[in-house]
């Protein structure tokens, strides 16, 4: 049995804003009050805020080694050149490892203590790709819920190419894998750890709906259903999309999601920008969780996801910071601060997402998506906390410090990270890894990926001229949405 007593901090989560001790048990929150022991570890907090950590509901740590990769590139041109792109953008086992750890660092330093990551890795390397992030997260001491992305249809399948005329045959979509290859691998990375270790979890990552075929889709769902895992995916995060799902779902994406079984608790959608009002409607009736990744939408100009009409309504929201090469960090205090403030612009004050409602969505919506008891600080919680000093923020009633952090908080103030009790990051210096070293390695990488980065943007502008013709179009095209989504 091991124990550690953090004593005298104010405990601020949603719910409280009261001074006490935390005593920490095989992981779990025993107790909370005052003047509590242990004959174990003792962290002292006294004049130090705790709080739940921050849940990263989205983000794909495969792209953590490529902040500052390109500017000026809509969702779709971006996407042919940090996803698509070739010239190192393949990554090693080694370098997905490499880049796990890099990212949990900066969540660590930056008040998170779980992530939902949905890197890509390549199938020909699926099984040591897989095991590798895995192990990366163990290593480190972070909680992770990893579903590993895959697609079966070339990226041009994702596009709606009927807008073009005289499309070049090499932009015509292609089949890339066979779907029962693809669910092969997934069944094989669930059998190899659901259950296995604490701290991670493996779930189904299908890219979205228009990178699947329907069949891969649909025996997705059937996966998530056999096998009792939880499942993440794009929805609609791009206008381009909206036509891809009227031509190949007959309609709706939302609804046919939901004829085949997919809008249950177990289901995440990033993004989930271009929804119709019948669609906003469907997701708040469902329980699956969207989940709003408000620094990567600006950064893309992908789109105003309509988060405060969804909460109107009912609907379960988390937050992600989503993955390095298009939000350029993983720092969540970022996120929530753009999901408070970005919608601020096209609503009235009675209808803003307060300080409050903000971190409602990070902790409360975050683990409604990992499905793990986190986000709180109450008895039998996992231990997942993190300790504010107050030499640049002040202690103060609730509201005030609510909207201290959402507002006015960068990470800066982040002492002490805490995941499972066990201590990651203690007074700024991390606990569980040479962090020096993994941080040489990660350059050895970034060097690699950056040398091959001219060949990538020469390969872009050989089909620059069709994505710019088609941003025009989908652009100008009008959607008779109610809302206000552009």
């Amino acid at each position: 049995m091991s124990e550690l007593l953090i004593r005298n901090g104010l405990l601020f989560d949603h719910d409280i804003c009261t001074s006490a001790d935390i005593l920490i048990r095989d992981g779990k929150i025993a107790a909370i009050g005052p003047s509590l022991t242990t004959s174990g570890r003792v962290l002292d907090a006294q004049g130090k805020v705790v709080m739940p950590g921050f849940i990263n509901a989205h983000t794909h740590s495969n792209q953590a080694l490529e902040k500052g990769l390109c500017d000026r590139y809509p969702l779709d041109a971006w996407m042919v050149i940090a996803s698509y792109g070739g010239a190192n953008a393949e990554l090693t086992p080694r370098d997905l490892y490499v880049s796990a750890q890099i990212g949990a660092i900066e969540m660590i330093r930056t008040g998170s203590t779980s992530v939902l990551d949905m890197p890509r890795v390549d199938l020909r390397t699926f099984e040591a790709g897989s095991n590798a992030i895995m192990q990366a997260y163990i290593d480190i001491g972070f909680r992770a819920s990893v579903a590993v992305s895959y697609t079966d249809q070339s990226f041009p399948a994702s596009l709606p190419l009927e807008l073009i005329p005289n499309l070049s045959d090499s932009l015509q979509p292609k089949r890339t894998a066979a779907v029962a290859d693809v669910i092969g691998h997934l069944e094989s990375f669930i059998a190899r750890w659901k259950g296995k270790h604490a701290l991670v979890t493996p779930m189904v990552g299908p890219s979205s709906l228009p990178r699947c075929s329907t069949e891969l889709f649909e025996a997705s769902v059937d996966l998530c259903r056999r096998c009792g895992v939880g499942m993440q995916t794009h929805l609609l995060s791009g206008k381009s999309q909206v036509f891809v799902g009227k031509q190949r779902y007959g309609g709706s994406t939302v609804d046919f999601i939901r004829r085949m079984g997919g809008l249950e608790e177990w289901a995440t959608f990033a993004h989930s920008i271009w929804l119709d009002d019948a669609e906003v409607s469907m997701l708040a009736q469902s329980n699956a969780v969207a989940v709003h990744n408000p620094v990567s939408n600006m950064k893309l100009g992908a789109g105003l996801a309509p988060m405060v009409e969804l909460r109107r309504q009912g609907g379960r929201i988390a937050l992600g910071s989503d993955g390095a090469s298009s939000a350029d960090s993983q720092n969540m205090f970022e996120t929530v601060k753009g999901a408070a403030i970005l919608h601020r612009i096209n609503h009235t004050p009675d209808q803003w997402i307060m300080a409050e409602d903000a971190l409602d969505m990070v902790w409360n919506g975050g683990a409604a998506a990992t499905r793990q008891k986190v986000g709180k600080i109450a008895v039998g919680y996992e231990a997942d906390l993190v300790v504010l000093h107050s030499r640049n923020m002040f202690l103060a009633p609730k509201d005030q410090l609510a909207g201290q952090i959402v507002h006015s908080e960068l990470g800066g103030s982040v002492d002490s990270t805490i995941v499972a009790g066990e201590i990651l990051m203690l007074e700024g210096k991390i606990a569980t890894i040479d962090e020096a070293a993994i941080h040489a390695e990660a350059q050895e990488i970034v060097g690699r990926i950056y040398a091959g980065l001219p060949e990538r943007m020469k390969k872009f502008e050989d089909v620059r001229p069709m994505f710019d013709e088609l941003e025009r179009r989908v652009h100008a095209a009008p959607l008779h949405f109610a809302r206000f989504c552009s």
